[in-house]
């Protein structure tokens, strides 16, 4: 992340942590590890100083000490306009995956003690609108992030790993033997984004790193977890989890009469007609120089055709292959 941006997000955990009683230590040593996860240690201390002097933790012990407290109620007018200010700035650098990893870390830092107030609740859900997030969004990952139990979890954008009979309707279950507790994995679909955490104290490992109980961690492509007994878990299982519940498109493939001439004038493929019925695979065969890369190359829409044509779900590839990006996947002999 940015300089920019650290400080707009130090900022952003200042406004929500002076809420009500303000910050408190396990809050403060959050937002330590957070930034430590980002920046060099040697940065750690600047980062922390400006998030404490946002928090106004110094002038709450001086209003304290002279015996006069912060009145609390609704969100103050100023941090209202602050965090839209904040959030415009943010929403011009970072995009969507990385506006929905800032939310939920927003949601870390209050649960850190539990103080789910109404005035931090409303900042978090004015920088959840200023980022265009869904409400369907914004629930689930405030779910995720403050439920600690397994059970309150029951959607199908979870995926849970525990050693339990499975009672949900809707979320998918790998089982795992004599796992106490429960890894939880929550997808945002519009992110392509997996968040996961751990409900137990066992050492459970997402690649080399430990994870620590409720601590929420970023799913990356190529993730393994290691559990305490059984087989790994690989990123791979968990995206087969949720596209199960996917409906896959059926294609067809049609050729009709198909021919390429060379500019020599030599034919490189005559007269070739077949279709291909979904989920089957077909083998090209033929002597060296026979014309099995030519043929290829025309059928993938590399090479255009003299006569004949293609048809995927009846879409003409080499007329409209626009209507058709993305549905060919092609690996050349030498790449």
């Amino acid at each position: 992340m940015s300089e920019e941006i650290l400080k707009a997000l130090m900022q952003l955990f200042a406004i929500i942590a002076k809420q009500d009683e303000g910050v408190v230590l396990e809050e403060e040593k959050f937002v330590r590890i957070f930034l430590a996860s980002q920046i060099s240690k040697s940065q750690v201390e600047e980062y922390m100083d400006l998030f404490i002097k946002h928090s106004e933790r110094e002038e709450k012990k001086r209003k304290k000490k002279e015996g006069r407290e912060d009145s609390t109620g609704q969100v103050k007018m100023v941090d209202s306009v602050r965090v839209m200010g904040i959030c415009r700035k943010i929403n011009k650098t970072l995009n969507h995956k990385q506006k929905v990893i800032v939310l939920a870390r927003l949601f870390e830092l209050i649960n850190v003690e539990k103080k789910l107030t109404e005035q931090r609740m409303e900042i978090i859900s004015v920088v959840a609108d200023a980022f265009n997030l869904t409400s369907k969004e914004y629930k689930e990952i405030e779910n995720f992030v403050i439920q600690d139990d397994y059970r309150e979890l029951d959607s199908e954008s979870v995926l849970i790993i525990n050693d339990k009979e499975h009672t949900h309707t809707k979320s998918q279950q790998i089982l795992s033997e004599s796992l106490h507790g429960s890894v939880l994995i929550l997808q945002i679909k519009s992110a392509d984004l997996y968040f996961l955490k751990y409900t137990g104290k066992q050492d459970v490992f997402l690649n080399s790193t430990n994870v620590y109980n409720n601590r929420v961690y970023l799913f990356a492509p190529g993730s393994v977890i290691k559990l305490p007994k059984g087989k790994p878990v690989h990123y791979s299982d968990v995206v087969a989890r949720f596209m199960q519940e996917l409906e896959i498109s059926k294609l067809s493939f049609i050729v009709n009469d198909l021919q390429y001439r060379f500019k020599t004038g030599d034919i490189g493929v005559r007269d070739v007609s077949f279709s291909v019925d979904h989920g089957k695979l077909v083998g090209i065969m033929g002597a060296s120089g026979s014309g099995k890369t030519t043929l290829v190359n025309t059928l993938s829409g590399i090479t255009t055709p003299s006569s004949g044509e293609v048809r995927i779900n009846g879409i003409n590839l080499h007329h409209n292959n626009g209507e058709l990006e993305g549905v060919i996947g092609y690996i050349p002999q030498d790449d």
